[in-house]
């Protein structure tokens, strides 16, 4: 029985070889893929890496004739002292596969060929950075194009800090593996090629002993480059780890001050970078180990050709201008070898790094934004028997049967304690989830029917923390709508009454905000936030907007005609928690605009004050059940309405919160 377990061990760990050869094979030949739009440039350098190659090999054969005819001359004291090379007497001539160059002609040729050759090699470096710069550049691009069309599902299970170290980090690495190195293992597979010829054209015999040595070194080469293919994926994966954790850190540098805890942090930082730290420290080792080793080997059995060498010249079956060459050529294919070992080993790091960028690249998205009709939203909406169970917690339930109906041009305010679902109809309303079960309908569209870019268009949301961009306050209230002309920016500016404190900055609307908005107050960010989504052209009906032009209200036009109120759907999650009681006034002023508009606004508030803007109540309990759906004033008068009992518990203190 043990030997029928050990058998099975053995195939299976034979199977799993097998899988992981076929699966670095594909992602070598994926990597190669990358290169096919710069295939034109790169043949080009490739012409400049044979031209340059060849001008290198040609060096050791060309010594060797020299040493040759300058041996031959002196032995027979012919050297001219008229022929002189930078004042030093030179044989008259040079003997060339059997034809006598003038030494002067030689000389002038072969820095010819030189000049070739570091031309050439100017060109394949240059033509190499550029291709391998513009494959960084498309691969960085079409990674992030991937990453920003996925769904919510995604962000939940990816760290920004992760995707980060996979855009830059992990791009680079990939790029230099099918740029810069594969010419350089080109290069050393030609140097090694043109190197063994000449070794066997100068001398089979001791050519023959040289073979003897390249199994070994090939074999170590594959050894060292699985290892180092392992070890390369858990070093951009920490590498990954890292830069999530610094991310995480930078964006909570205040949370972390204001508790003390920058030794904490750096705590575990350096956990981190010593996990990184040690994974290099042991490719290092592994690099050492293997380059060492090689060096040991190559550089014995050079001392052993050598002496073979020299015995054949002292029987005269070479001369010391072609066994100098041999040697030559000798170190040249040896460098070469190393060099693809090199080459091998560049190459497993990129394909490890390939798998964390190729992830990306074959990702999907959930829905595409482009499939779907470009239908009108502006109706009434309905969550139609919602399930619905967030990615990473399936075992709950959030909505086991939710069913909302919510009248076009109404504007209803969702409450109810902390984790009630409140924001995650939101979530929904906004596509970023699907519901696990049930429909919801927009204006008697299914929203799976809606072209998920034309329908964002349609819907807003500001937040109760709206995320801003660093630059100015200009460039994020365009950010949804970039030709809006000033005189627009200037009409929603006043509707989310951000005007007034706009005009106290000295450079007004081109002030730079920094980072997330952290120049700005909470209740700055939020008027700014709302005048960002107001600016998004509304779609009522002509009869509406004929309507308004007769009220008077010409500031809620913008130049085309089109009414200034925001998107056809606006959600508000706590959107105006952190405004005053005047700001919050204005704001309400606005809403008010849009219900007579007929678009319809969804608020989720726990403020009385914010509650009250509303013109219909829904109320949900613990367990994501609307219990109660009311005008405020009817369920404000109840003693007895699930409205009233919530706000009980607030002022009794059995819940920390405002409703």
């Amino acid at each position: 029985m043990p030997e029928n377990k050990s058998g099975s061990s053995s195939k299976s760990n034979a199977t799993d070889d097998q899988k992981n050869e076929k699966k670095a094979l594909s992602e070598i030949v994926e990597l190669l893929k990358l290169t096919k739009p710069e295939l034109r440039t790169l043949l080009f350098a490739m012409l400049f890496l044979c031209i340059s190659s060849a001008v290198s090999m040609l060096f050791p054969i060309v010594l060797g004739k020299v040493i040759d005819t300058a041996k031959t001359d002196i032995e027979k004291e012919e050297i001219s002292t008229e022929t002189k090379v930078g004042g030093i007497p030179m044989p008259s001539a040079i003997k060339i596969f059997d034809y006598d160059v003038p030494t002067a002609v030689f000389y002038s040729a072969l820095a010819l060929v030189f000049l070739v050759g570091a031309s050439a090699n100017f060109g394949r470096i240059v033509l190499l950075r550029k291709v391998g710069e513009r494959i960084m550049m498309n691969l960085r691009v079409n990674i992030l194009r991937k990453i920003f069309f996925q769904d919510a599902k995604f962000w939940d299970y990816h760290k920004s800090g992760d995707l980060i170290s996979r855009l830059v980090n992990d791009s680079t690495v990939v790029s230099r593996s099918v740029t810069q190195n594969v010419s350089d293992g080109l290069r050393s597979l030609i140097s090694g090629f043109v190197g063994m010829s000449m070794m066997l054209a100068i001398s089979a015999k001791l050519t023959a002993y040289m073979l003897l040595i390249f199994p070994v070194l090939l074999f170590l080469a594959l050894v060292f480059g699985r290892k180092v293919k392992r070890v390369s994926r858990d070093i951009q994966s920490q590498l990954g780890s890292l830069t999530k954790v610094s991310e995480e850190q930078f964006s909570f540098v205040k949370t972390i001050q204001s508790f003390n805890n920058e030794e904490y942090e750096v705590g575990k930082f350096r956990k981190e970078v010593k996990k990184l730290y040690d994974l290099s420290v042991f490719e290092g080792k592994l690099n050492g180990l293997f380059y060492g080793v090689n060096g040991f080997i190559g550089n014995t059995f050079l001392l052993f050709m050598l002496s073979l060498g020299t015995y054949m010249v002292r029987q005269g079956d070479l001369s010391i201008g072609e066994l100098s060459s041999y040697l030559m050529y000798t170190i040249y294919s040896a460098s070469s070898v190393y060099s693809l070992s090199n080459f091998y080993s560049e190459l497993m790091k990129g394909v490890g790094a390939s798998g964390r960028v190729f992830e990306l690249l074959h990702l999907k998205p959930a829905i595409d934004p482009k499939r779907g009709e470009r239908l009108n939203v502006n109706g009434d909406i309905q969550f139609d028997h919602i399930e619905f169970r967030y990615p990473t917690r399936p075992k709950h339930a959030v909505f086991k049967d939710l069913n909302l109906y919510v009248q076009e041009g109404d504007h209803i305010c969702l409450v109810g304690p902390s984790g009630c679902g409140k924001s995650t109809v939101a979530q929904l309303l906004l596509r970023y989830y699907f519901p696990n079960r049930g429909t919801i309908i927009a204006n008697d569209h299914e929203l799976d029917e809606v072209s998920l870019a034309f329908y964002r268009n349609q819907v807003g949301i500001v937040q109760q923390e709206p995320m801003l961009f660093s630059g100015t306050l200009r460039e994020n209230i365009v950010y949804g709508r970039r030709d809006a002309s000033k005189e627009e920016v200037r009409k929603v500016c006043d509707l989310a009454y951000c005007s007034d404190f706009i005009k106290g900055f000295s450079e007004g609307l081109d002030t730079v905000i920094g980072s997330k908005g952290a120049q700005l107050s909470g209740g700055q960010k939020q008027r700014v936030a709302l005048a960002r989504t107001l600016l998004l052209a509304s779609n009522v009906s002509p009869e509406v907007a004929d309507r308004f032009k007769l009220d008077g209200n010409s500031d809620v036009f913008d130049d085309q005609g089109n009414i200034l109120l925001g998107p056809s759907i606006l959600i508000l999650d706590e959107a105006t928690s952190a405004l005053d009681a005047h700001s919050e006034e204005a704001i309400r002023n606005t809403l008010n605009l849009r219900q007579e508009a007929g678009l319809t606004t969804i608020s989720i508030a726990h403020r009385l004050s914010t509650i009250e803007m509303s013109n219909k109540i829904v109320v949900f309990n613990a367990h994501g059940e609307i219990v109660e759906q009311g005008e405020f004033d009817t369920l404000i008068s109840d003693p007895n309405s699930e409205f009233n009992k919530l706000l009980k518990k607030t002022s009794t203190g059995d819940n920390v919160e405002e409703i």
